[in-house]
């Protein structure tokens, strides 16, 4: 991808998270899925669980990050949407070593990131604000460099994590996004934030647009919309509900012994 086309992305991809009408991704896993998604989707973004799985790896940077690399490479090269990838805690415990792997997905033609606070040393825990601001930072000097306005997604995980009650995962979630936001951070992510009042609380006191995964429990699209949500994200659910469809029509094949609805012509 050449220089001028990447930065069109990367500008595109910002304006699509609008208040009001938030941008709703529905995650790929793999060039096939990306593909058949950018047919009436304004952007990709990959899932880091559905893309291990693929992989034949559990989800936590066990997937190699030369396959991720790849994959971004030939995802890029396969849709005419910006594509954004979840880097995880960005394949490294330090702001150099995040900001070599952060390089190398840009390279592979990347326009946006997810980059998250709650995993240290291959262990699911909270990392101090502090630590993942200087990832932050360092990423955005390195995107600037490249000439790329890159998307910083900021991932903070204390709902996931069960840091404590309801109200004090929000008020660290709040402290943390207000720190990532100082760092450079585009947008704050909180997977695993399901309750409206507290979704909308979090739109009022965060200084970045809001991303929401879906999940059990999480409100309807149009409800985060007039909350304020600008990015919604479907996470692995999308390669979970493809996999089950999958088994029970090879399950189908087996019991009947017909080929059935596999007999008919692609759309």
């Amino acid at each position: 991808m050449d220089a001028t086309t990447q930065q069109q992305y990367a500008e595109a991809f910002h304006a699509l998270h609008r208040t009001g009408d938030p941008l709703v991704l529905f995650n790929a896993w793999d060039v096939a899925t990306a593909k058949a998604i950018a047919k009436t989707s304004p952007a990709i973004a990959t899932s880091s669980g559905a893309v291990a799985s693929a992989l034949g790896y559990a989800d936590g940077e066990n997937a190699p990050l030369d396959m991720v690399e790849g994959l971004v490479s030939r995802m890029t090269a396969s849709v005419t949407v910006p594509v954004s990838i979840d880097l995880e805690a960005g394949y490294g415990d330090t702001p150099d070593a995040t900001t070599r792997s952060a390089a190398r997905i840009l390279k592979a033609g990347a326009i946006g990131i997810n980059i998250e606070d709650g995993l240290f040393g291959g262990k699911r825990q909270l990392v101090s604000p502090e630590l993942h601001a200087a990832k932050i930072r360092a990423v955005r000097d390195t995107a600037r460099q490249l000439g790329v306005r890159l998307f910083i997604n900021a991932r903070t995980d204390p709902f996931l994590l069960k840091f404590g009650s309801p109200e004090q995962c929000l008020d660290e979630a709040v402290r943390r996004a207000k720190v990532y936001a100082d760092a450079g951070a585009d947008g704050i992510f909180v997977p695993g934030l399901t309750e409206l009042a507290l979704i909308e609380r979090l739109v009022q006191l965060s200084p970045a647009p809001v991303n929401i995964m879906v999940t059990r429990g999480v409100p309807e699209i149009g409800e985060l919309a007039r909350a304020g949500v600008r990015r919604i994200s479907l996470g692995p659910w999308p390669m979970l509900a493809a996999m089950r469809v999958i088994g029970e029509a090879a399950a189908a094949v087996v019991a009947s012994k017909q080929y059935g609805r596999f007999l008919l012509p692609n759309p």
